[in-house]
């Protein structure tokens, strides 16, 4: 056999090999072809073993042939390995961008309405001079009841109102437990509001949750009275819901002595009167009063040099009426398509 047949025999060869590798359905038949042309008994290693019964000068140009064109059919191979891998991985073809495709619509960032009435809040209170302070969910009962003057006999203690767990403890049911530690900690004047998670015995319902949201709020001073209660808070209703007409009244809480509820014309019906209001025009936002003499003598602030004021409000009932939300549980539920109303 000359040397052009064995060149020939060589082209044909890798030729057929690459038809084969274009026609390749999994990796099995990869392998397969692999073999047939690079194996031990295939065509080009057979002349590769013969190479020496041919005269020198056929010999080299053989020789360079043979591995030009296993070199080749090795690259073909490996490109064809690495591809089947990729479209066999998900991670591997994610990798893989289709520049013509469209791109994907990011949806702008947003918080929950919960957390941006909470901002909005603490923005407007520290505007104001007030600081954010903490307490624990978890709490005692000289915190959450005694300090804060409520008696053993008073309702809120009752299991129908109260978690109470195994150790003794009890998750708080105000924020106003935060009261008495901040006092016994840090010394008047002070000017602080407390947001945090409180949780009561409660049958779910539109308007109730056995967990909400409350900001506690406690102003001491010399001469801290009760029209600066009623000023700041007249502007915070104004500021947080747009409160055009608002009234206090008389009303009874344990740890305030006068004890005052703020309320303010009903956002749905505009005073008219409905179902959400109870048809008196009416809706109640924040219960507060001047701090009880009590409460001062439990975290060791003499009655008669200070005076002071708190207030609490639920800022999930914010919401509700900043939003018009009729169901307090579409707060929690996680429904996109509610939250991306707000």
């Amino acid at each position: 056999m000359n040397s052009e047949e064995i060149l020939k025999k060589i082209e044909q060869a890798l030729n057929k090999a690459k038809v084969e590798f274009n026609e390749k359905i999994n990796e099995k038949n990869l392998d397969e072809i692999y073999k047939n042309y690079l194996g031990k008994n295939s065509l080009l290693n057979n002349i590769l073993r013969g190479i020496s019964d041919y005269e020198p000068e056929i010999r080299k140009n053989v020789g360079l042939s043979v591995n030009a064109a296993k070199s080749q059919i090795e690259e073909i191979y490996k490109n064809l390995k690495e591809q089947l891998k990729a479209d066999n991985n998900p991670a591997g073809s994610s990798l893989r961008i289709d520049m013509s495709l469209p791109g994907v619509k990011i949806e702008p960032f947003h918080t929950h309405p919960i957390t941006a009435v909470l901002n909005d809040t603490v923005d407007f209170f520290s505007s104001m001079g007030f600081e954010v302070v903490e307490g624990p969910e978890i709490e005692t009962t000289h915190y959450n009841f005694d300090a804060l003057n409520i008696p053993d006999n008073h309702p809120a203690r009752d299991i129908w109102d109260t978690f109470y767990l195994k150790n003794g403890f009890i998750p708080r049911t105000h924020t106003s437990s935060v009261q008495v530690r901040t006092m016994e900690t840090r010394k008047p004047p002070l000017r602080v509001i407390a947001p945090g998670r409180c949780y009561r015995y409660e049958s779910v319902d539109a308007t109730h949750l056995f967990m909400f949201n409350q900001v506690e709020g406690l102003f001491i001073d010399k001469n801290a009275r009760l029209s600066d209660l009623k000023g700041i808070l007249e502007a915070t209703v104004k500021h947080l819901l747009g409160a055009k007409k608002t009234r206090f009244r008389p009303a009874f809480y344990p740890f305030v002595e006068p004890g005052l509820d703020l309320d303010i014309e009903c956002v749905f019906c505009h005073g008219k009167g409905c179902s959400v209001c109870k048809s008196s025009g009416w809706i109640e936002v924040i219960p507060c009063g001047m701090v009880h003499p009590k409460v001062f003598e439990y975290a060791g602030i003499n009655p008669a040099e200070y005076k002071g004021f708190a207030f609490g409000m639920g800022f999930d009932r914010l919401v509700m009426l900043k939003y018009n939300v009729n169901d307090l549980r579409l707060l929690y539920s996680g429904n996109m398509d509610v939250l991306n109303q707000f």
